[in-house]
């Protein structure tokens, strides 16, 4: 697998997450996203970015899944990834969540107990507990951004299900029938085994959706970018998308164009650029599961405008996301073998 520095990745990831806090401070703050409303809704900062984390998530997830040794392996490297942070963001929280409550007692709270294990499970996401952030502009809502996990989660299993498959000669045409099918889903039946999904909590418009963008990457690592990973291409790329969302096609257009724009500036080795992950460690998912919590806890306290809060949280957020991958992410890397 490549080195951190031959490739953009861990700078899209934290541009991306970056940009999930910007999308985040405008309800934040009370406002609604511009974005949204210069493309007609059919796309904002955080929903783009959500959709491009899923794009290179598919694409690294799958060469995970070639370069595992046994099932139980690119399972138990997925949950390495996923939980120990998530753990100690949820623990952070409950220690801190009292200081912010507004009642007679949080530990009276049933939500106050129920709030570790359900986020944990990643599918009953729990976004409140009375009496925490009820007077903020956007009341409530302790840590929204923990609703995509789930998603994320749930196509590493999906991925399981191709580990039979994946010296086959036939596992790029299984891997495009599997994206075929999840695209023809997402533009023509978003509704489809909706009840099913309900059970686990998952909407599948919203799956649909996400599914699409991390196959497109998976189906992407078959395909040789340095052969046409030049600067024309990647602006046509560009321009079709600006296109699309002129005659308000992003929707049909973005899944076949936006997974190839994407990696194709991922697999760039840039100055500079490239070197971020090695510098300060790989923060993106920290930043996204913090920023959140960081921005309701500063809007408790100030009455902060679109620009402010996001400054002021990012910088905050980018703090705690370093000593996540630091200090809890990045040694529990070394256990990724032990299964």
């Amino acid at each position: 697998m490549a080195e951190r520095s031959e490739n953009n990745f861990d700078f899209l990831r934290l541009v991306f997450s970056s940009a999930v806090i910007l999308s985040h401070s405008f309800p934040l703050t009370g406002k609604d996203e511009f974005f949204a409303s210069i493309t007609n809704g059919q796309l904002g900062f955080g929903s783009l970015s959500v959709d491009i984390f899923f794009i290179l998530s598919g694409y690294l997830i799958f060469t995970s899944l070639k370069y595992s040794k046994t099932i139980k392996n690119y399972i138990w490297k997925r949950v390495l990834r996923l939980y120990p942070a998530l753990i100690i963001l949820m623990l952070i929280s409950l220690i801190i969540l009292p200081f912010f409550y507004k009642g007679n007692s949080i530990f009276s709270e049933k939500e106050y107990w129920t709030y570790l294990p359900n986020n944990l499970s990643l599918y009953k996401v729990q976004y409140f507990i009375n009496g925490i952030f009820e007077s903020n502009p956007y009341p409530k809502a302790i840590n929204g951004s923990l609703w995509s996990l789930s998603y994320e989660f749930t196509m590493y299993i999906v991925l399981v299900l191709l580990f039979p498959f994946k010296k086959s000669k036939y596992i790029f045409h299984i891997v495009l029938l599997c994206f075929i099918a999840s695209y023809s889903l997402y533009i023509f039946k978003p509704n489809f085994l909706s009840k099913l999904f309900n059970y686990i909590y998952l909407d599948t418009k919203e799956l649909y959706r996400l599914s699409t963008y991390f196959l497109a990457g998976s189906l992407l690592y078959f395909v040789k970018f340095e052969k046409f990973n030049n600067l024309y291409t990647r602006i046509s790329l560009l321009i079709l998308l600006f296109l699309s969302l002129y005659f308000t096609q992003f929707k049909v257009v973005a899944p076949l164009t936006l997974p190839v724009l994407i990696l194709l500036v991922g697999t760039l080795k840039t100055k500079y650029i490239s070197s971020i992950g090695e510098k300060f460690g790989d923060i993106s998912y920290g930043v996204y599961i913090y920023g959140f919590l960081v921005q309701q806890i500063l809007m408790n306290y100030l009455n902060l405008n679109v620009l402010e809060l996001t400054i002021y949280s990012i910088i905050i957020t980018y703090f705690l996301a370093y000593l996540s991958w630091h200090y809890v992410e990045k040694p529990m890397q070394k256990y990724k073998n032990l299964v």
